[in-house]
């Protein structure tokens, strides 16, 4: 798990690839879903931060920074994209990506966990009227079909493997009534929690230190999802977290806070996410079963053409004879 001496670089690696995304939203003709999420991977990619310096803080640098703090954690991130062939087509929805966690403690194995996600990306769009990112700001791509489809998947999988990922400008991006608004709202909901435990702790600091968060891709529980901008932050730090502290959590092992505890199949999830064909025509055969094909035949793209996978590994340079210890 991460620990205190970890979190201030995994804090500035994800919240620089956060903010670098965000800013794209403030172009005069925003990128849609699809391209976003393209972006996201770009940004992600290692292979791609070296041809292209977007990033002030790069995942090399962040494997640097964790090496040098000496106790064996190497942080690497994997992209795929999966060719689904034409039967398959029509299932898949380009705004989608799957996202995989891993935790690999070469020392103590027992702690060894792997989580995935489906994860369905919205963009905010600005006020016609204003012109601008303010409380009026929809995410105008949600709909009652996809909402029901969504709902159906839930069933099947369960509704801890279903995410929202809602792509929004930083807060110093929005109108001055929208960052107000925004910014009381973090400020109840915050003043509200108890700060325990490493990443409760690090939250603190920097709400402390930066005057509240500015983060631009918000992870939201499939549950009630916002129309409107105000409404994403009314669930801010309960329904609603920044990616940066979505992740910073799970691999902190604070998934209560999310009720991620409760259990699903991830193995099976696991496999959908990941593209395997086998997996993905049960799910799709179990879809048509449940009506899908016949309440919303046009609307069936349950699978991620990205997968984003996340994976920490403890001791990878120790022999893998002598890394483990047995803790009674």
């Amino acid at each position: 798990m991460f620990g205190p001496q970890h979190l201030k670089y995994l804090i500035t690696y994800f919240d620089g690839v956060d903010k670098a995304l965000a800013k794209k939203l403030a172009r005069k003709h925003p990128p849609d879903e699809p391209a976003l999420t393209n972006e996201l991977c770009a940004l992600l990619d290692a292979e791609t931060q070296r041809a292209e310096p977007t990033l002030e803080y790069s995942l090399d640098q962040l494997n640097r920074d964790l090496a040098a703090v000496g106790d064996g954690l190497d942080f690497e991130i994997t992209l795929d994209t999966h060719p689904h062939n034409m039967a398959m087509e029509r299932y898949v929805s380009q705004s989608d990506f799957g996202l995989v966690l891993e935790y690999d403690n070469r020392v103590l194995p027992q702690e060894n966990w792997s989580k995935a996600y489906l994860v369905q990306a919205k963009r905010l769009f600005r006020n016609p009227q204003s012109g601008e990112y303010d409380h009026k700001s929809r995410f105008q791509a949600l709909n009652s079909d996809q909402s029901a489809r969504l709902t159906r998947l839930a069933e099947i999988l369960g509704r801890n493997a279903l995410y929202y990922a809602f792509y929004c400008p930083l807060a110093s991006a929005l109108s001055e009534t929208a960052r107000t608004q925004v910014r009381a709202l973090h400020t109840r909901n915050l003043s509200r929690k108890l700060y325990d435990g490493s990443t409760g702790l690090a939250l603190r600091d920097a709400v402390a230190v930066n005057g509240g968060i500015d983060a631009g891709i918000w992870m939201h529980q499939l549950a009630s999802p916002p129309t409107l901008l105000p409404q994403l932050h009314v669930g801010a730090f309960n329904q609603a977290w920044p990616l940066t502290w979505f992740l910073v959590d799970r691999f902190s092992g604070y998934d209560d806070l999310y009720g991620d505890d409760e259990s699903y199949d991830q193995e099976r999830v696991r496999r959908i996410v990941a593209g395997d064909m086998v997996a993905i025509r049960e799910l799709i055969e179990e879809l048509s079963k449940a009506g899908e094909e016949d309440v919303a035949p046009s609307t069936i793209t349950v699978l991620p053409r990205h997968t984003i996978s996340i994976k920490v590994t403890v001791g990878k340079s120790l022999p893998s004879d002598l890394a483990g210890i047995q803790v009674d």
